[in-house]
């Protein structure tokens, strides 16, 4: 069972969007070590999560999630020096989001409150995947059969398993 923003945001995905999964590439981490040594270079002191399929380990869309966690109030503090390091975001508002391309791994860089509560949520679906290797490559199984198929079904598993694990059912 979906949530309603979970419903909302499937509808956005266009129809013919085809899942793009791939096994897991070692290089990731050292993109991710570079962009979290540039992030560092602005402020010592920020938090950096770095979550998702490439971060676990497994098979996903070649893609790195990075959360640069800051109080809102200060997003505009670290803004000018982020966006000198990685240009325009995509997005500004409850959140600032960065998407880019570092030698074939698409980057998904948010500045973000992660005491809100989706970060939080995701920050906890990664940390039981971490802890739980029978569920990890249950994730990761979801995944590869996705591969090929509408992006919206696969968003669709994705929620649901998500939605299990963050009640507390596996």
């Amino acid at each position: 069972m979906l949530l309603p923003d979970q419903e909302k945001y499937i509808l956005t995905i266009p129809e013919d969007k085809i899942a793009r999964i791939l096994t897991y590439n070692p290089r990731s981490e050292v993109i991710v070590n570079e962009i979290i040594a540039c992030i560092k270079s602005v402020n010592l002191d920020l938090a950096i999560l770095y979550l998702g399929a490439s971060a676990l380990k497994i098979a996903g869309q070649n893609d790195l999630d990075i959360y640069i966690c800051s109080s809102p109030d200060d997003f505009y503090k670290y803004l000018p020096s982020l966006k000198a390091r990685f240009g325009e975001p995509v997005k500004e508002g409850g959140f600032i989001e960065w998407n880019f391309n570092r030698e074939g791994f698409e980057v998904e860089l948010y500045l973000t409150d992660c005491s809100e509560k989706s970060s939080r949520e995701q920050k906890k679906i990664f940390d039981v995947l971490s802890d739980n290797e029978s569920l990890l490559k249950e994730y990761e199984s979801l995944k590869l059969e996705s591969n090929g198929k509408p992006f919206g079904d696969y968003q669709r598993k994705k929620y649901e398993f998500y939605n299990r694990l963050l009640s507390g059912a596996s």
